[in-house]
């Protein structure tokens, strides 16, 4: 499994466990998933705004501000929430 395919594991994860959390109407830490086998970042999103990424089609990578290497289609593809992309 390939990084971002295995932290996008791990946020599926995460979101699980934040949907029986009282405070899940909070801010949640997900790591990046893009393809630099070296990050570590994290980005702090709702459960909407990470629900809202998950439900495009194809859904959209959570991605830290600034990072670079996301196939070009999702570059393009404007982030729900934003007015840019990420």
């Amino acid at each position: 499994m390939e990084k971002d395919g295995l932290f996008a594991h791990v946020n599926e994860e995460i979101r699980k466990l934040a949907a029986g959390h009282e405070q899940a109407l909070e801010g949640w830490e997900f790591f990046c998933e893009c393809p630099d086998v070296t990050c570590r970042a994290v980005v702090n999103l709702t459960i909407d705004e990470f629900d809202e990424r998950r439900a495009c089609a194809p859904p959209v990578p959570v991605v830290a501000a600034g990072h670079t290497g996301v196939a070009a289609e999702d570059r393009r593809r404007p982030v729900p929430g934003t007015a840019t992309n990420v």
